[in-house]
């Protein structure tokens, strides 16, 4: 019995199995061939599982854009925990110019400390007297640093 594979198609996004789906079934350089073909679309791609090269670059390319997201990963508002104060350094790029003045307008600005208050079932933070609900996904985007304990307003200095 075979092993199945599946592949997803980076045209299409369809997931399938890349047994019996050859790319060029009349080609008589198909024994050796490691082109599969989309089921769905027709788009034809490299099995990298099945080519050496292919396993060779996967792994490179693999390493490299994991090294750049732990060095671009900074700590975000999703990472303090709850009873903790942390001073906002940034945004992320992922969030949008006008996202980021709506934040803004309630207090969400560079320098400034936030306490966060809750992570479930939404982020809940408080900027001076004014507690914020943001979303789980929005927190994750927001970067920040000096993370102290406590809930006295001074502890922050």
């Amino acid at each position: 019995m075979s092993e199945q594979t599946f592949l997803a198609c980076p045209l299409c996004g369809s997931r399938f199995d890349t047994a019996g789906q050859a790319a060029c079934q009349a080609c008589p350089m198909h024994q050796g061939c490691n082109l599969v073909c989309c089921p769905d679309c027709g788009y034809q791609m490299v099995d990298v599982r099945r080519s050496r090269l292919g396993r060779l670059a996967d792994s490179i390319l693999s390493r490299r854009s994991s090294r750049q997201r732990k060095m671009k990963a900074g700590l975000t508002l999703s990472d303090v925990p709850p009873g903790y104060w942390a001073k906002v350094v940034g945004f992320r790029e992922e969030i949008s110019l006008a996202r980021r003045a709506h934040l803004q307008a309630y207090g969400v600005v560079t320098d400034e400390w936030v306490w966060v208050l809750q992570h479930s079932p939404v982020t809940v933070i408080q900027i001076d007297q004014t507690e914020l609900a943001l979303e789980n996904s929005l927190a994750s985007e927001i970067e920040v640093q000096n993370i102290l304990k406590g809930e006295v307003y001074e502890d922050r200095h």
